[in-house]
């Protein structure tokens, strides 16, 4: 009986998650006016308020599988475009220490410890991660400087 207990209590902690994270996400797409939407039959921003009462309800209704699903659906474009802020939105906005990025950043740090660049998609990767670093209020100079230097050394040998 306790297990079971136990069970419906991490159920209930990971629904609670998932609707912050959910809403998170799509606070996130409400202030983003550059990406919305309004036509003579579709606003976007109409749309994602929909969502988010939807997104009360899935809760309201255990919907646990729902909920993962459309935080899913909602980082999908994030993660494809690597916008680093919007991970640490999510962190900001819910508390929850996530990292929807950590592939990305296990393929940065590989980069690093091999010293060099050697593919178009290495090169992808460490440019986004420049221009991240760059916008940051604490710049990290020293890791800023080095792959800078491996996209200067990728570069003159195209």
């Amino acid at each position: 009986m306790a297990d079971r207990t136990l069970a419906a209590e991490d159920k209930r902690i990971e629904l609670k998650k998932f609707r912050d994270l959910v809403l998170a996400a799509i606070d996130y797409h409400l202030d983003d006016t550059s990406a919305a939407i309004k036509t003579d039959d579709f606003n976007s921003s109409v749309h994602y308020e929909s969502l988010k009462k939807q997104t009360l309800e899935h809760y309201s209704k255990d919907r646990l599988t729902k909920l993962k699903q459309w935080f899913r659906d909602l980082i999908e474009m994030q993660t494809e475009v690597r916008n680093l802020k919007f991970n640490k939105y999510l962190k900001n906005k819910t508390g929850y220490d996530i990292d929807i990025f950590e592939a990305y950043f296990k393929r940065v740090e590989k980069i690093i410890e091999k010293g060099k660049i050697t593919t178009d998609n290495q090169f992808l990767d460490i440019s986004i991660m420049v221009d991240q670093l760059c916008s940051e209020l604490t710049i990290d100079d020293g890791k800023t400087h080095i792959l800078n230097h491996f996209l200067s050394t990728y570069e003159a040998k195209k």
